[in-house]
């Protein structure tokens, strides 16, 4: 199980300060005009402004913005918090970033639906760190499709991939929907042909192995 806070650095400035709910909010390191953004609101993706943005860019595209210095401090407290809520359900939990975290349910016992306690997860976010907290919430029956699952139905989603559906999930996405193929290797499968998660599933090991991916 894959577990993503939603813009996490924006929702946690959110959370912290109500009165910026439900604003644009963009996450700085430092207050420069020429500055990239680090992290944004959903209010504020939703005016096409992305992690990288420069900060003067990013005012023209949303006039009302809020720029904010970010606050370690108060991120990794989240983070604190995170993995104690994802340890009680394994001893087995990687935390990926400072806003992700994997927990392996391998060898556990099957007492509940691992989609039951997504959603128990989801509701500790916000009884135990706060209301304006939400999570995307990827399973899957390894960490890849966990991941792919995580970044599928945000915000606030929940996601189950398994070989039931895997071809039905794989026909919705681009092929850098999926972990780990950014342009580079979007540019090497598209030169054997492969340009859909489809394709790429159905591929030959030799081809990726050799020519695409020259590795493992």
């Amino acid at each position: 199980m894959h577990i993503d806070l939603n813009s996490a650095f924006a929702t946690i400035e959110q959370q912290s300060r109500p009165l910026l709910r439900g604003k644009p909010v963009a996450i700085l390191n430092r207050r420069c005009e020429q500055t990239s953004i680090v992290a944004a609101s959903y209010e504020a993706k939703a005016y096409g402004i992305k992690v990288g943005t420069k900060l003067t860019e990013a005012r023209l595209l949303c006039p009302g913005l809020i720029p904010l210095e970010s606050d370690p401090a108060k991120y990794r407290f989240v983070y604190q918090k995170l993995m104690g809520i994802l340890n009680d359900y394994s001893p087995k939990v990687v935390m990926k970033s400072i806003d992700e975290g994997l927990i392996d349910f391998h060898g556990m016992p099957e007492s509940r639906p691992l989609t039951e306690i997504g959603l128990e997860i989801k509701r500790r976010l916000k009884e135990e760190i706060g209301v304006a907290m939400r999570c995307n919430v990827g399973i899957g029956s390894n960490r890849f499709l966990a991941k792919v699952a995580a970044d599928i139905n945000k915000p606030d989603g929940m996601y189950y991939v398994d070989s039931n559906n895997l071809r039905e999930t794989y026909q919705k996405l681009k092929l850098t929907d999926l972990t780990g193929i950014a342009n580079r290797f979007e540019k090497r499968l598209n030169a054997v042909g492969i340009c859909t998660p489809l394709q790429f599933l159905d591929a030959d090991k030799t081809t990726l192995q050799k020519i695409v991916f020259k590795s493992i």
